[in-house]
């Protein structure tokens, strides 16, 4: 009954929105919605003051959600085929970051904006405006989950993350950084951490720690436990990433 009470103007926007506009009438529908629900769940506290460029980091999560969907849905079809296993690594974010009754709000928008175009630029823009760059740079490592969920990346998967990167703000490389998680081998490592073979003991340990600090999950906290769980794998890829280059060159 809570989440009812308070999705009342999200549901009332998607189906408004689409009886007016269609799929684009939905999304739209869906954020005004949303602008609703929050203003009747903190007793009519405006919120959108936390989305200017001085609060990023406190982006409502069902916001960020449905931007992430929408750039889900761009990878997912960018290479002309939708992949069952893609499909699959969507829903279990969604389910883990909802519940499996919640989450089918998000999915009905993935499939629409599957089989439908939209503005990717446009999505992309509002959610560098609103958002902290550890966010963006934890939904990079999202996309890039999807486009490896079939284990096998395309040039074209790879392309459009690129693009929805760009878009983003998020610099090139800390792109290949995250780019470099979903390869194995000792070149990779290197990659994760910024750095190339040629780096020294000292440039490993400092990067290290470097990437601990900007990629701790406690920085995706706000945004729920799936988005969290997602930033713990991040997280690990890192320090397996020092790890495998400790073992190459003994560093204790």
């Amino acid at each position: 009954m809570i989440f009812l009470k308070f999705s009342l103007g999200k549901i009332i926007g998607c189906l408004a929105g689409a009886a007016a506009g269609g799929f684009i009438g939905l999304v739209i529908g869906f954020v005004v919605g949303a602008i609703v629900d929050k203003l009747h769940k903190e007793g009519g506290r405006l919120w959108l003051n936390n989305l200017s460029p001085g609060n990023t980091g406190e982006m409502d999560p069902n916001d960020f959600v449905v931007g992430s969907v929408l750039m889900a849905a761009a990878v997912v079809k960018s290479d002309g085929k939708v992949e069952e296993l893609e499909l699959s690594y969507v829903r279990s974010f969604l389910v883990e970051q909802f519940g499996t009754l919640q989450m089918q709000n998000y999915w009905q928008i993935l499939i629409q904006a599957i089989e439908k175009d939209f503005d990717l630029k446009k999505t992309t823009r509002e959610i560098r405006k609103s958002t902290s760059y550890e966010t963006r740079l934890q939904l990079v490592h999202f996309l890039f989950g999807i486009a490896n969920a079939d284990f096998n990346i395309d040039e074209i998967e790879i392309a459009t993350v690129k693009v929805i990167s760009i878009h983003l703000g998020i610099n090139a490389s800390e792109f290949n950084s995250i780019k470099a998680m979903f390869y194995h081998d000792i070149d990779a490592s290197y990659k994760i951490l910024g750095l190339t073979p040629s780096a020294s003991d000292f440039d490993v340990q400092q990067a290290y720690h470097t990437m601990c600090i900007k990629y701790h999950p406690d920085k995706l906290e706000y945004l729920g436990q799936g988005v969290m769980n997602a930033g713990k794998a991040k997280f690990l890829k890192v320090k397996q990433a020092f790890e495998n280059i400790q073992k190459e060159r003994g560093i204790k």
